[in-house]
C-alpha cells in the first residue's frame, strides 16, 4: 500500500524514495527540491500545491532563505516558469480589461522578466523596482551551473511530494556510509 502511495504521489510517476531530499534533510553542499515561497496554489481540490520544484544544491542561505545552483537545464525550467506566471497575470489583467501599455506595465511591476542571451540569463526588475538599473546577468559558474535570483527571490526547500512536477535529475539517496553532515536551512523544518 505505501509503494502504491508513493507511486500516485510522486511527481515523476515512479516509486523511488525520495525522503533524502525532505526539507529538513537539507544541508549545505547537498541536493534538494527547491520552490519559491509564492508558489504554493490551490489545486482543482482545493489543495495546495507547488506546480514545479527545481533540483538544486544549497550553497549558502540569505536572510533565512535558500541559496542554490542548478544544472543549465533547471535554470531554464525556472525561465519557463516566470514567463508562465507573467502570462497568466497578463490572461488575469485581459480578463479584467486591462489591455496594451497598461497591461505590460503592470506585468512589468509585478515580476521580473527572465530570459536566456546565449549562456547568460537576464533578469530584468527593473519595473518591479523602478531602477532602469535593476537588470541582473546571471552566468553559469565554472561547474556549469547557476545561482537563479540567489540572494533576491525568496526561495525555500519543498518536500518533492508536495510538488506536482520536478524540474531536473533527482538525485539518488546518499549511501548509508556517507551519512549527512551540514546544517539544515533556517526555517527549513518549517517548511
Amino acid at each position: 500500500m505505501a509503494r502504491q502511495c508513493r507511486i500516485v504521489l510522486h511527481p515523476h510517476g515512479d516509486d523511488r524514495d525520495m525522503s533524502h531530499l525532505a526539507p529538513d534533510r537539507v544541508r549545505l553542499g547537498g541536493p534538494g527540491v527547491f520552490a519559491g515561497d509564492w508558489a504554493w496554489t490551490p489545486n482543482g481540490d482545493g489543495q495546495m500545491r507547488i506546480p514545479v520544484g527545481f533540483v538544486g544544491v544549497l550553497v549558502d542561505t540569505w536572510n533565512g532563505w535558500a541559496v542554490f545552483t542548478c544544472t543549465r537545464q533547471v535554470a531554464e525550467a525556472i525561465v519557463a516558469d516566470q514567463q508562465a506566471a507573467r502570462d497568466r497575470y497578463r490572461h488575469q489583467l485581459a480578463a479584467e480589461g486591462i489591455s496594451g501599455e497598461r497591461q505590460e506595465r503592470m506585468v512589468d511591476e509585478s515580476m521580473a522578466r527572465l530570459w536566456f542571451d546565449g549562456d547568460v540569463i537576464v533578469a530584468d526588475e527593473a519595473g518591479v523596482h523602478d531602477d532602469p538599473d535593476a537588470v541582473e546577468r546571471i552566468g553559469p559558474d565554472s561547474d556549469g551551473r547557476y545561482m537563479v535570483m540567489g540572494r533576491a527571490w525568496t526561495w525555500l526547500p519543498v518536500h518533492p511530494y508536495d510538488c506536482d512536477r520536478i524540474a531536473g535529475d533527482i538525485p539518488d539517496p546518499p549511501s548509508a556510509a556517507a551519512g549527512t553532515s551540514g546544517t539544515p536551512t533556517k526555517g527549513a523544518a518549517d517548511a
